[in-house]
């Protein structure tokens, strides 16, 4: 993918993202409440704003598909048209198309040479609902005969072509209309002109928000392609079809620009901020002129100097008429690179500690020439180290936290996908379900944000598929007809927890043991020893799944175990709670933030590994005499509760060096998929707060291993996957 720099562009794309976002949360909201006046407003205020914005860039099949989608969304204002169902179904597609095409200019930079025939489908679609043909979708219109300013031009390809003199309004702009950039949208530009109206004034008398300009264009489309582009100025475009010809040129354009750059160096011989952009514009002039008549492009700098070159050319007789031809260049290409908006507070706090931190970094410089200048005792170097760390930890604590607040998203970044997502799964499967979202305004780590999108999709898809029952077995049950789906966030402690409730009809736990038996997950006689609540936790088993068919939103035994994984792997945790008739509460918990780590250091005879302290209940000593065996696995009683444990010498397949035996057992109490398990190591370590690198080169595959960190003393320490290497264990 290539990249070139194009800051309009990398800012168009995501405030056209946004501006999609909110029209399509707009729409949802006009489908459940026609009458809602205020996201009628906001929804035709995204739209109208993004046309407008894409008409600075060579995308003229985006601007055609949502000027069609103003039109309607004017009827719709003006009430000729009630905004049904299908209406929303067509306007949520061309939202969905318009996303699709702000991707390709991110990722390609060009929205495909299919656009066209895209945006005219689309245009069909919407033209029905309005009674009629879209404004600016015109099958025929009325011809001009060709204009005398044909002869500027110079020889014409062969084929149709169509020739368009665009006279703008003089108080266009204070309309917010851009008329070089309404002209440069014509598909197939060949040749473009600018020239005055009128005689300009004195610079004096200069008025720059008065437009004085026409602007002739002969471009290679259709004339319905045009009458679109200018559906909002009918009044001050002229069309004349050509059908191509070798009329020649002459050099009076030329001439005209030639004479024009000298004028206005004259009108301004000093330089300064207007006229630089003057000596711009006038040697670029200067130079396309030398080039095209074979001479030397060196240009002098100063104006006096370029003044003579432009004269130079002025009454030269050998500058081709083709230069008149303005090049149009393709739209710039930029990659796609995530943006994050900051508040301009949080920025100026990190500013404020970055200027602590350089100060602090002064005071060890001081310190180091005071310890060698002077007789400093171990102990009073020892003092004074110690404080400078104080400052230093105090620093990047408070660094840690403004950095953090930075990367703080709210929870809605997330949630603002499931309208959609629930409309349109809804309608699929013939169900009528309410969306309620509360908390989103709950704030997490980016990563962490963007960790919980998937699960929480899966988890949806669920409750929509498996959960919430169709209209007429709801009624039958003596419930209401429309389902209720709640997805809630909170904080709790340092987690942020996300909920997905459902009012359906719940699982069955005689079901789930009788199908994990039926699977070969486990014997009978195990399957009839779970509780229901842990029954429950059957779902996410690998290859489990209760569908009685197979479709594109669940059945094939993969989600749920997914779902663990993956939230499993981002250090959080996943709970299931249901009753049978009334619903399913589904709970992910994921920790604030996924940059900082805090880890135990435990030891594995001479070897340390980390543990996250996310998975860590407690850490406890049990006297070897304690410890028994219960249903051939170890175990041992922690107030009046079994606990299970494993070594993890032997999970890491290491050699299993028990200390003497009066020695208690250090013993790691975990909480894993909700059930505590014991880890015996041979030594509790400190715990760190540091940042784990995930798993790179030939150790990427290595699994039972999250990532690594390094130690105060320059050693790499493994961090462990306890719930891949439990589940590993035989």
């Amino acid at each position: 993918m290539k990249r070139l720099d194009n800051p309009l562009l990398a800012q168009f794309i995501p405030e056209a993202r946004e501006l999609l976002e909110h029209a399509g949360r707009s729409l949802l909201t006009l489908e459940r409440a026609p009458g809602d006046v205020a996201a009628m407003n906001a929804l035709f205020r995204a739209v109208h704003t993004l046309k407008g914005t894409s008409g600075l860039f060579e995308i003229p099949a985006v601007t055609r598909s949502l000027h069609a989608m103003e039109d309607l969304l004017g009827a719709a204002q003006a009430g000729r048209v009630v905004l049904s169902s299908a209406l929303a179904d067509v306007l949520l597609d061309t939202l969905d198309q318009t996303g699709r095409w702000v991707d390709a200019l991110a990722n390609e930079g060009a929205i495909g040479a299919d656009a066209g025939g895209i945006a005219d489908a689309l245009i069909k679609q919407l033209a029905p609902l309005m009674g009629g043909s879209s404004a600016g979708v015109a099958s025929e219109m009325a011809m001009d005969d060709p204009p005398g300013w044909l002869v500027r031009v110079g020889p014409l390809p062969a084929g149709p072509l169509l020739a368009v003199t665009y006279t703008p309004d003089a108080h266009c702009f204070f309309r917010g209309e851009d008329p070089l950039g309404l002209v440069r949208q014509l598909p197939g530009l060949f040749w473009l002109c600018v020239e005055p109206v009128a005689p300009w004034p004195e610079l004096g008398a200069l008025d720059p928000y008065h437009s004085n300009l026409r602007y002739l264009a002969v471009a290679r489309c259709r004339s319905a392609e045009a009458a679109e582009l200018f559906r909002y100025v009918p009044d001050q475009v002229q069309f004349a079809a050509l059908g191509g010809d070798s009329s020649p040129a002459g050099k009076e354009v030329w001439r005209a620009i030639l004479a024009a750059q000298v004028r206005l160096l004259d009108a301004a011989p000093t330089p300064d901020p207007i006229a630089d952009g003057r000596l711009v514009a006038a040697r670029e002039t200067a130079r396309r002129g030398l080039i095209a008549a074979g001479r030397s492009a060196i240009l002098p700098e100063d104006v006096t100097g370029l003044r003579a070159a432009l004269q130079a050319l002025l009454a030269s007789q050998d500058a081709p008429a083709a230069e008149t031809r303005m090049a149009v260049p393709e739209a710039p290409r930029v990659a796609g690179t995530p943006i994050l908006r900051v508040e301009q507070g949080k920025v100026d706090a990190l500013m404020n500690l970055t200027g602590e931190l350089v100060v602090a970094k002064n005071a060890l410089a001081w310190l180091a020439r005071r310890a060698a200048g002077e007789q400093m005792s171990p102990r009073q170097l020892a003092r004074e180290i110690k404080d400078r760390h104080a400052l230093f930890n105090r620093i990047a604590e408070d660094m840690q936290a403004a950095i953090m607040s930075v990367r703080m998203l709210p929870v809605d970044h997330v949630f603002q996908r499931f309208p959609r997502l629930v409309r349109d799964i809804a309608r699929r499967l013939g169900k009528e379900v309410e969306l309620q979202l509360e908390g989103a305004e709950t704030e997490a780590d980016k990563t962490v944000i963007e960790a919980m999108a998937d699960p929480l999709i899966h988890m949806v898809r669920n409750s929509l598929d498996h959960g919430i029952e169709p209209p007429a077995e709801r009624l039958a049950g003596g419930k209401p007809e429309q389902g209720t789906l709640r997805l809630t966030a909170q904080h709790e402690n340092d987690h942020v927890v996300i909920r997905v409730i459902d009012d359906g009809r719940g699982l069955d736990a005689a079901r789930l043991r009788a199908k994990a038996v039926e699977k070969g997950l486990m014997d009978a006689e195990r399957a009839a020893a779970l509780t229901d609540e842990e029954a429950f936790q059957l779902i996410f088993l690998s290859g489990f799944s209760t569908a009685a068919a197979i479709s594109d939103l669940s059945g094939r035994g993969v989600g749920m175990d997914v779902v663990r994984s993956t939230i499993e792997r981002a250090g959080g945790r996943v709970r299931l709670f249901s009753r049978s008739g009334e619903g399913t509460m589904v709970e992910i918990a994921l920790p604030l933030s996924m940059a900082i780590t805090r880890i135990m250091t435990v030891a594995c005879g001479e070897r340390l590994f980390g543990v996250p302290m996310g998975l860590v209940v407690e850490t406890v000593r049990v006297a070897r005499e304690e410890l028994r065996r219960v249903g051939g696995t170890d175990a041992f009683v922690l107030r009046d509760r079994v606990v299970p444990f494993l070594h993890l010498a032997r999970l890491l397949d290491l050699p299993d060096k028990p200390g003497p035996q009066p020695q208690p057992e250090a013993i790691l109490v975990v909480c894993l998929n909700g059930e505590r398990l014991g880890i015996a190591v041979s030594a509790f370590q400190d715990v760190l707060e540091t940042i784990v690198k995930p798993l790179e080169g030939v150790l990427a595959g290595l699994r039972g291993f999250t990532g690594t960190t390094l130690l105060g003393d320059g050693r790499v320490l493994l961090v462990l996957d306890l719930p891949e290497l439990v589940r590993r264990c035989p």
